[in-house]
């Protein structure tokens, strides 16, 4: 029976640090592709978009006259300047000394402001074309020398500084762009990660076991049997438990390579302490576990092996209503479900259901081809 429950459960942490930990390489790899294409696509964008254009600028001196009081007039500002060099009596001057431009495309063009001293005007002049921006350049302070002669304000501005037409680029922006990319595609793989951490429902530790099925988790099957405790030994324990004095166990493994877990079942069982798992070499004695195949023309069981230990081993594939029925003479029936396996779950519900509607007690549930690399980092 399936137990829902474990789905409202909290974040096993030690789980997810485990899972990012094997990926953290394919994380890292992705801030730096992310970082490439963020400064790859700038570089592309800067050289398609970026428009072509020119800026000059003219540094102005102004002298401001003197009123009926001997007071010299000087409320110019920088807000006043801006607006005036864009009005029809100063435009007018600077249109008379460039000839061959509207009026709209010098007011586009240019654009005045006073830092500090009012007696310092500046006039920056930015078009598409470098001669464009030139010859206003040459209209502005020709044509302002000429309003100042003219205006009872002022007694003249003349041009301390001209800097000559350069083209304008945008400020290179690449390394910011490739931090950019690097942590878009980096959190976008982090997010991806753990959606496919939340939805897998694959099988790595007893405890999974435990909390969706109402039946034993009765162990791990290391996958390379690199150390025989404490997995191995708690899994024969179990097993010989469950069976107490019954000598004849049959398995049904969801991962259909019940011919190689047979093979894993008998080294385990007939290895005792002080032995070996090289074959069945070295055997401290009591009785040996023999793997028997199903015949379903025979007894499933042959009494005159009754004093040695029976494996059977069935594909999950293989289950049929004769076999079912010879199912039942066993002492203890075990279903074997890989490790890790994200569709495993899955076909395990399926068996689990069939042996429940043959009314087939379960002893347990074993995982299957256990990393036992992984079950040290997550038990330690």
């Amino acid at each position: 029976m399936k137990n829902n429950e474990y789905r409202r459960e909290g974040l096993d942490l030690k789980r997810l640090a485990l899972f990012f930990k094997k990926k953290i390489v394919i994380i890292v790899l992705m801030f730096v592709i992310g970082a490439f294409l963020g400064g790859l696509a700038y570089q592309v964008v800067k050289s398609i978009n970026m428009p072509v254009e020119y800026q000059a600028e003219s540094k102005l001196y102004i002298r401001f006259a003197v009123d009926e009081s001997g007071e010299i007039i000087q409320h110019y500002n920088g807000y006043t300047w801006n607006e005036l060099i864009h009005s029809d009596p100063m435009i007018a001057p600077i249109m008379v000394f460039s000839p061959g431009y509207e009026k709209e495309v010098i007011e586009e063009a240019i654009e005045a402001s006073i830092i500090s001293d009012v007696r310092l005007l500046t006039v920056t002049i930015t078009a598409d074309s470098e001669k464009t921006v030139r010859e206003i350049q040459e209209g502005v302070q020709v044509g302002l020398a000429a309003y100042a002669q003219a205006s009872d304000e002022l007694k003249s501005i003349t041009t301390i500084k001209s800097i000559p037409p350069h083209r304008v680029f945008w400020s290179d922006r690449t390394f910011v762009s490739g931090i950019a990319g690097s942590i878009a595609l980096g959190l976008i793989t982090i997010i991806i990660l753990c959606f496919k951490f939340a939805t897998d429902d694959a099988i790595y530790v007893q405890s999974d076991l435990e909390k969706r099925y109402d039946y034993k988790a009765l162990g791990v099957m290391p996958k390379y049997q690199k150390g025989l405790q404490p997995y191995l030994q708690e899994l024969k324990a179990n097993i010989l438990h469950s069976l107490k004095d019954g000598r004849k166990l049959v398995f049904i493994d969801v991962d259909d390579h019940s011919d190689l877990r047979a093979q894993d079942f008998e080294r385990i069982l007939n290895w005792e302490e002080g032995g070996t798992m090289d074959g069945l070499k070295d055997v401290t004695g009591g009785l040996v576990w023999h793997v028997h195949e199903i015949d379903e023309d025979a007894e499933l069981f042959n009494e005159e092996e009754e004093k040695e230990w029976t494996i059977i081993p069935i594909n999950s594939d293989g289950l049929n209503s004769d076999v079912c029925d010879k199912i039942r003479e066993a002492d203890g029936v075990m279903i074997l479900t890989p490790f890790g396996v994200k569709a495993a779950p899955r076909k395990l519900e399926r068996v689990v259901s069939l042996l429940n509607n043959q009314d087939i007690k379960i002893s347990g549930i074993i995982i299957s081809e256990a990393d036992e690399d992984y079950l040290n980092r997550y038990y330690s």
